[in-house]
């Protein structure tokens, strides 16, 4: 979970500093910019990796609709520096994958590689 954690984490740094020359939003990353695209594309990644069934999808899509809209949150925000945006990320990229696992069963989490188990999804432009 950690290397997944410090993954995440790199990639939404190196996002950052894309985000600064892209007016804002990185390439690939518009979904960043309405919490209700970054759900449902997470939802669909997930998905897609070990066949959700409609009740889990029903109980994930709050999930990752929450980390979307505090990601967003964090992401634009003005006041916070970025040491404690990375911290405040890898927070909530931890919290979302600890109450994804909750969801899923057994086998689903046996199903995920080491690199799957926080879904990045495709691009939704």
């Amino acid at each position: 979970m950690k290397k997944l954690s410090a993954l995440l984490l790199f990639a939404v740094l190196a996002s950052l500093g894309l985000a600064a020359q892209n007016g804002g939003m990185p390439p690939g990353h518009q979904m960043l910019a309405d919490p209700n695209a970054f759900a449902d594309g997470h939802l669909a990644a997930l998905d897609h990796q070990v066949q959700l069934t409609a009740a889990q999808k029903t109980k994930l899509r709050p999930i990752f609709l929450d980390e979307g809209q505090k990601l967003f949150a964090i992401l634009n925000s003005t006041t916070m520096p970025t040491e404690q945006k990375q911290a405040a990320i890898e927070k909530l990229h931890e919290e979302t994958a600890s109450k994804v696992n909750s969801v899923l069963t057994p086998q689903q989490r046996k199903q995920e590689t080491p690199s799957q188990q926080r879904p990045h999804p495709t691009s939704q432009t």
